[in-house]
């Protein structure tokens, strides 16, 4: 649910709103206090009244200012709550999105089992799915170039497969 809030400044945090309110409380009372030290000299009507005005429009900006902080801490705690929805939601869908990837990957694996594929052709089978190189398998399984390029050939071969396209179609297509 989106509502539209009144800007609030969020470099600060909160106290940024907590300053200004307090200012405006600060120059109330120190009108209020000219204002009776004037009554007591006899001060003009005029002068008295433009203080009060200055009194009132310090007043209202405290309020103001209020006013925005209760808005901030509100939608400080809205925020906080949709973030932890967020956050519970997010993992909830890592959770299912590894069970479904562990289920596939053991679909895989019975399927490469079904081809006769060693052990050493399944974790090639499924680097090259991951879409790694040649040279990229033969670094992580310390091989050679050649020597990992003859052992796809010769899983393609098994498979009834023509490369690695195919391979990755084979388990993937339906999937998109």
């Amino acid at each position: 649910m989106l509502r539209r809030i009144r800007t609030i400044p969020t470099e600060h945090g909160l106290a940024a709103l907590v300053v200004p309110m307090v200012l405006f409380i600060l120059v109330a009372v120190l009108i209020v206090w000219d204002i009776v030290d004037d009554l007591a000299v006899g001060a003009t009507v005029f002068h008295v009244t433009i203080e009060f005005i200055i009194m009132f429009a310090a007043v209202a900006g405290a309020v103001y200012f209020w006013d925005q902080l209760r808005i901030a801490r509100r939608l400080e705690k809205d925020l906080q709550k949709n973030l932890e929805k967020a956050c519970e939601e997010t993992t909830r869908w890592q959770d299912k999105e590894q069970n479904l990837l562990d289920e596939l990957r053991i679909a895989i694996d019975k399927q490469l089992t079904q081809w006769d594929f060693s052990s050493k052709e399944k974790e090639i089978a499924f680097y090259l799915m991951k879409g790694l190189s040649f040279k990229e398998i033969a670094e992580l399984r310390g091989g050679t170039f050649q020597s990992i390029k003859q052992q796809a050939h010769v899983l393609y071969r098994k498979a009834g497969l023509s490369g690695r396209a195919e391979l990755s179609a084979f388990f993937l297509g339906g999937i998109l």
